[in-house]
């Protein structure tokens, strides 16, 4: 997957820390709902002064959370 910057998401993790920006593509959503789920707690994050950082080992936690509790419903 590509970011905007044309660097693989791969390549962009291996600093461990991803901004907003980068979840969002990585997710395929919007940066709105990305802050929305930190707001939430939905979605851990380090803040780092006014910026918002997210490891990517919490970033799997959600994403397997959420497709765990999509397969309980199904």
């Amino acid at each position: 997957m590509l970011l905007k910057e044309n660097i693989s998401i791969e390549e962009k993790t291996q600093s461990r820390l991803l901004n907003a920006q980068d979840v969002a593509a990585a997710l395929n959503m919007g940066l709105s709902t990305v802050y929305q789920l930190v707001e939430r707690g939905e979605l851990p994050s380090i803040r780092i002064g006014r910026s918002v950082r997210i490891r990517l080992q919490d970033l799997e936690k959600f994403i397997e959370s959420k497709a765990q509790r999509q397969a309980t419903n199904e």
